[in-house]
């Protein structure tokens, strides 16, 4: 049985990781863009634990998560994905000012969030 304080936690959570933020410049507001298609692929079983409390829709659509097929195989396909996403954000230069700095911010604890929220889902769908 899933413990309900986990997935009340994950549902606080939940939207700081996949909101739009309020970026303070048009270089952070357009990296965020790019990456908005791996927030896609990401949302949709992650609003599946947030909605429903699982994510047993993954393991049954083979057509769309053709490799997921346990709980194993989602922590490595949607780790590599917030890997991906981790790299991106590293990847941009420098900030060059407060308001950069800001925007940087906001998209490490996006990332940070999604990975907290991979925990919770893991540890939730394991029980």
């Amino acid at each position: 049985m899933n413990a309900p304080g986990d997935i009340e936690t994950y549902r606080k959570a939940f939207w700081d990781a996949f909101h739009r933020p309020k970026f303070k410049t048009t270089k952070y507001t357009g990296i965020w863009e790019e990456l908005e298609k791996i927030n896609d692929v990401l949302a949709g079983p992650f609003f599946s634990m947030y909605e429903n409390g699982h994510i047993q829709y993954v393991f049954d659509d083979k057509e769309r998560f053709p490799k997921v097929n346990s709980v194993d195989d989602f922590k490595v396909w949607a780790s590599y994905l917030i890997n991906v996403y981790h790299d991106e954000v590293e990847s941009i230069d420098k900030p060059i000012d407060k308001d950069e700095e800001f925007d940087l911010h906001l998209l490490r604890f996006q990332t940070e969030t999604k990975n907290k929220l991979l925990g919770l889902i893991i540890k939730v769908v394991s029980k």
